[in-house]
């Protein structure tokens, strides 16, 4: 998992949010994954923000899609939270993975630190 990487999550009635930040990657597509699967259950919305994602790594998208089973988290439960607005479902990591490079902040931020 990337030095960086950070995750931090928490219930409100039936939906999960999670905040991620750093450089999301193989072992962070895990450690997201073990998340949704242990504690989202398919009733609520998925809420994720990636604004303060440094970098998706090709393979850490790949990871995230097929890790977590599409009948728990349908395209409209899941929303997405980036720089450039709010996408629906989990595909959009591999959207951002192709505007990203490791060690690089979003082309459309300012920092890393996703001050947009």
């Amino acid at each position: 998992m990337s030095r960086t990487f950070s995750m931090k999550s928490h219930i409100l009635e039936k939906d999960l949010f999670i905040n991620l930040s750093g450089v999301f990657d193989g072992s962070s597509a895990w450690q997201l994954a073990n998340t949704i699967l242990t504690r989202f259950h398919g009733v609520g919305k998925l809420f994720i923000d990636a604004r303060d994602l440094s970098a998706v790594v090709p393979f850490g998208a790949d990871m995230i899609v097929n890790l977590v089973p599409r009948s728990l988290v349908g395209e409209k439960n899941v929303l997405i939270r980036d720089c450039n607005g709010t996408h629906s479902g989990l595909d959009h990591f591999q959207t951002l993975s192709e505007n990203t490079f490791p060690g690089e902040s979003h082309r459309n931020c300012f920092s890393a630190a996703s001050i947009c």
